[in-house]
């Protein structure tokens, strides 16, 4: 009977009010700059609840109340602020002003809040101030490198900023700048990541459950959202780094319309590090090829506000990373002897080394009303790598040796996508678009070859092999997903992705449907469930345990299948007070049609020497020459497809608001990979551990704020060693070869045969290392 009279009398408040349907932006007063993520809730009550919202990207917020009802809005760093809820068609706008002072002030939420009250799982979000606070090595903030200290996160290697995700392979990671592909996320060659920091808003990082809007990579979305610049006033830094220096910029171009925010790096490393190699190796030209490294880079975000319900935005990306002389070009010079008949032997080695990676895109935002928004985004992107190693061996008279190998591996995308969100009052918040996608791509290997064989009146041998040609793909994508409020104890986002390849030869279709379930066991604790199926039309080929940008972008063919993954996951969140959470996640990850070099092959194996008996006209210095037939294959024939699997248990207790803040992350995980194909097997058919299997991933990461002025930062990082292998056994075989001539005869197709045990049977030791700084700032706030 009570619960009945209870019931009635809610019922006669809700029709006693008016229902207001709140729609505005929250931004910084003096700067008019969107505060992304920023909390709104009904005074009284605790942000992140059922009783409030969160704000996107835009600063944008929506909230269902009773008309009349006080609202309070909050973000870090700055006074919350109190309005009352009125019924109107336009968009308010809340202005928070700056603290005035640095004091503990709880605000507990992100650029999205994936606590216990979301249904998404297998995510985390990193700010601005996070990525700039964690130590790293040489002291510069780097963005991929924080991502390594969250659980199911490994490094390529120690130091690099290359990421490893739940077993999977580097190249599938999907990075993006605004919701645009950045394909090359790493400088000097995984030393560094291209992202500025200084540009940085927050990183939304997914490792599993991935909603239906991302697709076309397995294993991870790295989200990273841009800040707009100040629309009021023009301020900067300039940062002097010891890998680097930076400067960064921005402000209106029309005051509280138009902004920009723009920055640019340029580094140094090799005057830094050729001396320390000096200092402290035996033998400094061990690692002198990675001393001659530099790059710059340069990040701008234009945004310009036609009204408050419409928004232009553009950004570009430009890096550039040189490595001419990695290795240096070397000389050796050899008095002649009877057998060269010359005052000298000239031998150099060279090698030309760069990478380019281009991203613009432009994109426009329209509210049609409270509930109802557009967005609508043109993108081109572009990678290029290029090495060319050169060498020559002549004497005063004659040319003896000259050749070259140029590795060319060329990515390019061009995109249009169309997004849509309808929130309806605080039960769905429905989103579905469509995105189009061609991608042509150029993996290439160039070489030449001129030789003098030994012995009087021989006649040159010269060879030239070009192997790849441009490949292209053209992909589609339709999805929709809905972030469902059932019940106060049950959240759903269900989705489905429909994604098409079409490739030369032949058409590949993808249904992927994604859900992800949140059950309220209390208000402190939730238990989680998801499934994605995801789809890949890119591989890239490496032939190492190590990510180089050497490696080569590929597309999927009629003969290389798609790649598609399944990933299943569930775990319990706690949180016992807000701003301290804990939680613990299970996963199991199918991959599908991953590809790799046959044993022993690389992409070079179709370089190959066919003799051309008859000889030609033509004369090199006057020497007749016969010429080695150019040779051409196809890469698809160098590679091998299989499948693989990775499991594990990931651990992570953080605390988010005080002082010291931090949080402690271990992971354990394995990881395996199958090649059985009739005719292709690797290992003889039967599973292995793939490089990427590190059984343990344990982090500790603690800032503390001392006082206004200074701040400490420590992180601790321990792991497991990484696989490869290493041969049991290494022959050297040839054959005599008689020259062109009777009189030449040398040993000629020297070939080094290697065997080994079981794939990757090899583990590293294991390793652990502590970065640590002391920060003093003299900024104050305005």
């Amino acid at each position: 009977m009570k619960r009945i009279i209870s019931l009635l009398s809610a019922a006669l408040l809700v029709a006693g009010s008016k229902a207001a349907d709140i729609r505005g932006y929250v931004v910084d007063a003096e700067t008019g700059e969107a505060l992304a993520a920023a909390n709104v809730f009904v005074k009284g009550t605790t942000a992140g609840t059922t009783a409030g919202t969160t704000a996107d990207v835009r600063g944008y917020f929506e909230i269902n109340v009773a008309d009349g009802t006080e609202l309070t809005a909050a973000y870090v760093g700055y006074t919350p602020s109190s309005f009352t809820a009125e019924s109107g068609n336009k968009a308010i706008e809340v202005r928070l002003q700056r603290s005035t002072e640095l004091r503990d002030v709880n605000v507990y939420g992100s650029r999205t809040n994936f606590g216990v009250q979301s249904s998404q799982m297998s995510a985390q979000t990193l700010s601005a101030t996070q990525i700039k606070q964690l130590p790293t090595v040489m002291g510069e903030a780097d963005v991929m490198k924080s991502l390594q200290k969250l659980p199911g996160v490994q490094s390529s290697s120690d130091g690099a900023a290359g990421i490893y995700v739940r077993g999977g392979n580097y190249d599938q990671n999907l990075i993006t700048l605004d919701g645009s592909t950045l394909y090359n996320g790493e400088h000097l060659k995984g030393f560094s990541s291209s992202i500025i920091p200084d540009m940085v808003d927050n990183v939304t990082f997914y490792k599993g459950a991935f909603p239906a809007r991302y697709g076309s990579r397995l294993s991870s979305v790295v989200d990273v959202g841009l800040k707009e610049g100040d629309f009021e006033n023009y301020h900067g830094n300039v940062n002097v780094g010891m890998l680097l220096s930076a400067i960064h910029a921005e402000g209106p171009i029309w005051k509280g319309h138009t902004s920009f925010n723009i920055a640019a790096r340029a580094s140094y490393f090799n005057w830094i590090m050729q001396p320390l190699l000096d200092k402290v190796y035996d033998n400094p030209n061990a690692l002198k090829p990675y001393s001659k490294m530099n790059y710059y880079d340069l990040n701008a975000k234009f945004v310009h506000k036609f009204s408050d319900r419409d928004k232009l935005t553009a950004v570009v990306y430009w890096g550039k990373d040189v490595s001419d002389a990695s290795p240096s070009d070397s000389y050796k010079i050899y008095k002649g002897d009877d057998n060269d008949n010359s005052d000298y032997l000239l031998i150099k080695h060279s090698t030309i080394n760069h990478w380019d990676n281009v991203m613009g895109s432009a994109y426009w935002t329209h509210l049609f009303n409270n509930s109802f928004s557009l967005n609508v985004n043109a993108n081109i992107s572009h990678y290029l790598y290029y090495l060319k190693l050169s060498s020559l061996e002549r004497t005063e008279k004659d040319i003896k040796e000259d050749s070259y190998a140029s590795f060319n591996s060329e990515i390019n995308e061009a995109s249009l996508s169309t997004d849509f969100r309808l929130k309806r009052e605080s039960k769905h918040d429905i989103r579905w678009g469509i995105k189009g996608a061609y991608q042509w791509m150029l993996p290439q290997v160039d070489t030449y070859s001129y030789i003098l064989p030994k012995g009087k009146n021989t006649k040159p041998i010269i060879s030239n092999a070009n192997v790849g040609d441009w490949q292209h793909m053209t992909t589609m994508a339709i999805y929709g997903e809905d972030d469902w409020t059932s019940t106060s104890w049950l959240k759903a986002n269900l989705g489905l992705r429909y994604s098409l390849y079409a490739v030369t030869g032949k058409t590949y279709h993808s249904i992927e449907p994604r859900a992800s379930l949140r059950f309220l066991i209390t208000p402190k604790i939730a238990f989680k469930v998801s499934y994605a199926r995801m789809s890949q039309g890119i591989h890239m080929l490496s032939s190492s345990n190590i990510t180089m940008p050497s490696n080569l972008w590929v597309p999927i063919t009629k003969n290389v299948p798609l790649m598609r993954g399944n990933q299943y996951a569930a775990g319990l969140t706690y949180e016992p007070i807000n701003g301290i959470e804990f939680s613990v996640e299970g996963y199991y990850k199918t991959i599908d049609n991953v590809i790799q070099y046959k044993n022993g092959a690389t992409y070079m194996a179709f370089v190959e020497k066919v003799t051309v008996q008859d000889p030609f006209s033509s004369s090199l210095d006057g020497i007749p020459f016969y010429e080695i037939a150019s040779t051409t294959g196809d890469w698809q024939e160098l590679v091998v497809s299989g499948n693989g699997r990775s499991y594990g248990i990931e651990f992570m207790a953080q605390k988010k608001f005080g002082r010291t803040t931090g949080w402690v992350s271990y992971t354990w995980a394995k990881s395996f990979r199958t090649f059985d194909h009739p005719g292709k097997e690797i290992n003889g058919g039967k599973e292995f551990y793939d490089p990427t299997d590190r059984r343990h991933n344990f982090n500790v990461v603690v800032n503390h704020r001392c006082n206004r002025h200074w701040s400490l930062s420590a992180s601790w990082t321990y792991q497991s060693g990484r696989r490869g292998n290493l041969p049991l056994t290494t022959i050297f075989s040839g054959q005599p070869s008689t020259g062109i001539t009777s009189e030449s005869t040398f040993i000629d197709d020297i070939m080094m045969t290697n065997t080994y045990n079981i794939p990757n049977s090899y583990k590293l030791p294991d390793v652990h290392h502590l970065d640590f700084s002391i920060t003093y700032n003299t900024k104050h706030r305005r």
